[in-house]
């Protein structure tokens, strides 16, 4: 297997937070027309919250997060944070890989021993070049 990478960008992470604080705006304002269930004070404050939580969520990815995946015979290596900080994790050292979705996104959890795992989400890649990683990676679990 030749090296193949999947590379992430900002927009794709701002496009899906974006989208959740709409809809988390929307559902609050919704709330908001029963009078007896909330304030409008409070209305004021979840929507600010929600502002702040989803661009520390944005924040934590610029300086965390993976953005860029190399998938080769030998290792999965993930590329985080501002630096492109390498994290290179040994096909040996896997204990297993295990593929799912959760709240409509995929993910993937990349067990390292009982206690220590690797979560990998689709939010920063597009739909195809996830879609191209997970391909690889049912590929590339299957030792010769």
């Amino acid at each position: 297997m030749e090296k193949v990478s999947f590379e992430g960008h900002l927009r794709y992470i701002l496009a899906t937070n974006a989208t959740a604080f709409l809809m988390g705006a929307l559902l609050v304002l919704v709330i908001s027309r029963i009078r007896a269930m909330i304030s409008p004070l409070a209305v004021v404050a979840l929507i600010a919250a929600l502002a702040l939580a989803f661009a520390a969520d944005v924040a934590l990815w610029i300086y965390r997060g993976i953005h860029s995946i190399e998938l080769d015979d030998q290792a999965l290596t993930l590329f985080r944070g501002k630096n492109l900080r390498p994290q290179v994790l040994d096909r040996e050292a896997i204990v297993s890989v295990e593929i799912g979705r959760r709240f409509l996104r995929r993910m993937v959890l990349v067990r390292l021993s009982r206690f220590h795992a690797v979560r990998i989400t689709e939010e920063a890649f597009s739909q195809e070049a996830f879609s191209r990683f997970l391909a690889a990676l049912s590929g590339w679990g299957q030792r010769n």
